[in-house]
């Protein structure tokens, strides 16, 4: 019987020393007996820059950007009696800042929106440019919500619209991208 006791401790010693164990062991030997152990932990700040890491946050008004493109007046031909089509025109804003994008980042990061403009299909001939081509925002973070970073730019288009063009045509798109 003393042999298999041997036996028996010496295998489980040899087994709980091939697998590593990171726990500890108590033994309770009484009936009502308790065993306890420390619980501990560690802070370490978050070393990503913000809590949580970036987030992005940006808010874009866009004005309704709607244009008129009016011709200046052709030139009657009497040898053909039509009127030649025009050779320039100018283009206005239908409304009141219509041309306008406001960006405001509520981001715990500083962002720099960037416009572009691409023409449809059928209109490569109009083209469009930003008076500020990109804003470079300030993080939020220290703002109130009403006080949070915000810039504005302004879209002017330049080239002809045909006199076939239906009334409230799409003739392009504006895209903002995030940097």
């Amino acid at each position: 019987m003393m042999k298999k006791k041997t036996a028996l401790v010496l295998t489980l010693a040899m087994v709980f020393s091939l697998a590593p164990l990171s726990a500890y062991a108590d033994m309770i030997t009484t009936g009502g007996g308790t065993a306890s152990h420390d619980v501990t932990a560690t802070y370490r700040a978050d070393s990503s820059g913000g809590a949580g890491g970036t987030v992005y946050s940006v808010d874009i008004t866009w004005g309704d950007m709607a244009f008129t493109y009016t011709a200046e007046a052709g030139i009657w031909d009497p040898a053909t009696h039509k009127t030649t089509d025009a050779e320039g025109g100018v283009w206005t804003v239908d409304s009141e800042g219509g041309n306008t994008i406001t960006v405001t980042n509520h981001s715990n990061t500083g962002v720099t929106a960037a416009f572009s403009y691409a023409a449809d299909t059928d209109f490569t001939g109009i083209t469009g440019t930003f008076d500020n081509a990109s804003l470079n925002l300030e993080s939020a973070v220290g703002t109130t919500v009403e006080a949070a970073p915000k810039a504005t730019t302004s879209l002017s288009l330049n080239g002809a619209l045909g006199s076939t063009t239906a009334d409230n045509t799409k003739i392009g798109t504006i895209t903002v991208k995030l940097n």
